[in-house]
């Protein structure tokens, strides 16, 4: 296999580090899925794709998580002009590449190290007995947006490993050479001293509040930003497990809840079995081992007992449960000892050993009214579950005579939900999202259905699909507000203080260039501040590039990084309405040494870097073997967006 990789990157490890794919290949995420063909894809390497359901699903993902962190979500043409999809195709090329390579090499993962990875994430493990909990895992999946099934999961698992062991291959054990490490060191470590004036908007005049015919054709030049998204108002009956459940917690008894806990006892779902530590001596014959287990149980340790009569080390077992040694004799031996106890003994094969039990736990149970109404909602839960099933039988057979979903509401007594109006995220036109609650979810926590709402047609019951919380549902699109920009009379506020922060950062963006000016002919930044007041604030400023400052604009920072002393740099503000000039005053080499910590910190970067320049030669070289392409009709499709 290092031939085959080594093949591949030959001659191309040449490029400047970058080190951009570092966190592509680390962070491997579980959005692509191996399919034969590639009519509903968005992308693929060779045979490889990622079909449009997923990225749709991961879309809708990115769009909750851009509204959470800003506070406001964006429309499908935002996220398109903001190149969203890209970002996701991107990852999706990375990881297609890496699986398209490791099939080609028949790299394989071991399922039991696969499913010793799954038991040993935290958010798996019970509370109770810290062990892993599979009715955890599946609580945890079944509660993500979209509807994650464990199998997925583990597909998932084994395919993500599989490509993490491949890029091992390529990048382990990259070390930079200490003397590289020093001096980029010394390059990330110099100091810089510089005069920083920025401006704030009382340096010019505010604007005037100008016509309605002005910020009407501000509008119309920014219309994406002031264009609502498409809204559908929907009817539908939703069974969901949750809903059932408060019609079936009568019928949970007490036995039925005991009889639970015990079963899952049983079977080792809570609570830990008894275990012990186990030290077994092989020993050359019936004398020898009695011989040892005397030492042993005079407490001498079982590694100076094994060097007295010339034994091989001792094998030890810690913290096993009964039936887990190997062999049969000698597990029943331990587990016939109490702590402390040693005995002679002859194992299945006809060998005679000491076996010695250094310590003892105990079985542990949980009380049972500690996790007794998380049963019984469990059990509720199940229950649901069955009558559901039992009810969408009928429910479907009544759609298939064409019967409205009214009537059947009416004759199988069934709830029915009407939506006033959503976007494809769940929120309504007043901004509430339709999120539920964490006994009920809402619609908002159903991606799949939602993208069912926004392509079914206007005016039909739907047949029954399945939800993201083991339920099922049929709905009827009822009407439908097509994507539009929204007029002035109800962003006039919004666009009239976006119309005078423009017109504000131009003017200081001009004023700027005056004071620029002026330094260059002469004037001090120290005077220019004492005449501008509060309209401006001058500060001497130490820069890195190990720690540059954040509260500089990006581009200023850049620039006086390159400078050299007396030169000037200036750009917009690090904050909003800002603008900012500065003078480079000094520059201090590093002189401290390197070793240590530090030294192994600088090096693991570097290592980053190099293994990040590797892997994006190693991307190049896969996909002049596999062709990769990409599918933009489809992308616009699922968007909404039109045909470019």
């Amino acid at each position: 296999m290092a031939q085959s990789i080594g093949g591949k990157i030959r001659g191309a490890f040449v490029a400047i580090l970058v080190g951009l794919l570092v966190l592509a290949f680390a962070v491997w995420g579980v959005n692509d899925i191996f399919v034969p063909g590639v009519r509903n894809a968005v992308i693929s390497v060779g045979d490889a794709s990622v079909p449009t359901r997923d990225f749709n699903r991961d879309l809708q993902t990115r769009l909750r998580e851009i509204a959470t962190q800003r506070g406001e979500g964006l429309t499908n043409e935002e996220a398109y002009q903001q190149g969203i999809h890209q970002e996701l195709l991107a990852q999706y090329q990375v990881t297609l590449a890496v699986e398209k390579d490791s099939q080609d090499l028949g790299v394989g993962v071991n399922r039991a190290d696969a499913k010793a990875y799954i038991e040993s994430i935290p958010a798996f493990q019970s509370n109770v007995t810290g062990q892993f909990s599979r009715e955890r895992l599946e609580q945890a999946l079944g509660g993500l947006r979209n509807g994650y099934s464990v199998k997925k999961f583990e597909e998932d698992t084994l395919r993500d490993l599989r490509r993490i062991q491949t890029v091992e291959a390529i990048v382990g054990g990259i070390q930079a050479p200490s003397g590289y490490a020093k001096r980029q060191f010394d390059f990330l470590s110099e100091q810089r001293k510089a005069t920083v004036l920025t401006l704030n908007k009382d340096a010019v005049p505010t604007p005037e509040t100008p016509e309605d015919d002005v910020l009407q054709a501000y509008l119309d030049a920014n219309a994406v930003r002031y264009t609502a998204p498409e809204y559908r108002q929907v009817t539908m009956i939703r069974l969901e497990p949750s809903g059932f459940l408060p019609d079936v917690a009568g019928e949970i008894t007490e036995e039925d809840v005991q009889n639970e806990f015990d079963a899952r006892i049983a079977r080792g779902d809570i609570g830990t079995k008894a275990s012990r530590d186990v030290v077994v001596i092989t020993a050359s014959d019936e004398a020898t081992a009695k011989a040892a287990a005397t030492r042993l149980n005079a407490g001498e340790e079982p590694e100076s007992v094994a060097t007295a009569l010339g034994l091989l080390a001792p094998d030890r077992f810690d913290a096993i449960q009964e039936n887990q040694l190997l062999d049969s004799v000698t597990d029943a031996t331990a587990f016939s000892l109490s702590e402390g106890e040693a005995k002679a003994s002859e194992n299945s094969l006809g060998s005679w050993e000491a076996v010695f039990v250094s310590n003892v736990t105990a079985a542990t149970t949980p009380r049972f009214a500690s996790v007794e109404a998380q049963i019984r909602r469990e059990i509720g839960l199940d229950r649901a579950k069955g009558k559901i099933f039992e009810i969408s039988d009928s429910l479907d057979e009544r759609l298939l005579n064409g019967e409205t979903l009214e009537t059947i509401a009416e004759a199988l007594n069934l709830p029915m939900e009407s939506y006033d109006h959503i976007d494809r995220v769940g929120k309504t036109r007043d901004g509430l999202v339709m999120n539920g609650s964490a006994n009920i979810p809402g619609i908002a926590q159903d991606d799949e259905l939602l993208r069912l709402i926004f392509t079914e047609d206007i005016g039909f019951d739907t047949d029954i699909y399945p939800t993201a919380q083991e339920g099922y549902v049929s709905f009827r699109v009822t009407d439908v507000i097509d994507s539009t920009v929204r007029p002035l009379s109800e962003v006039r506020d919004n666009v009239l203080t976006a119309w005078k922060n423009e017109q504000i950062q131009t003017a200081l963006n001009a004023r700027g260039l005056e004071i620029l000016q002026e330094v260059r002919d002469g004037r001090s930044l120290e005077d220019i501040a004492e005449e501008l007041g509060s309209a401006a604030d001058l500060q001497d400023r130490g820069i890195s590039r190990a720690q540059p400052p954040r509260d500089i604009a990006g581009q200023v920072v850049v620039d006086l990084l390159k400078a050299n002393v007396g030169d000037l740099a200036r750009g917009s503000g690090g904050r909003p309405l800002t603008y900012t000039i500065a003078r480079l005053d000094a520059i201090t080499p590093n002189s401290d040494g390197l070793a240590g910590e530090i030294l192994d910190v600088v090096q693991r970067n570097i290592g980053s870097e190099i293994s990040g320049d590797i892997q994006n030669a190693y991307r190049l070289a896969i996909l002049k073997e596999h062709e990769l392409r990409e599918y933009p009709e489809q992308v616009r499709a699922i968007m909404g967006i039109e045909g470019e």
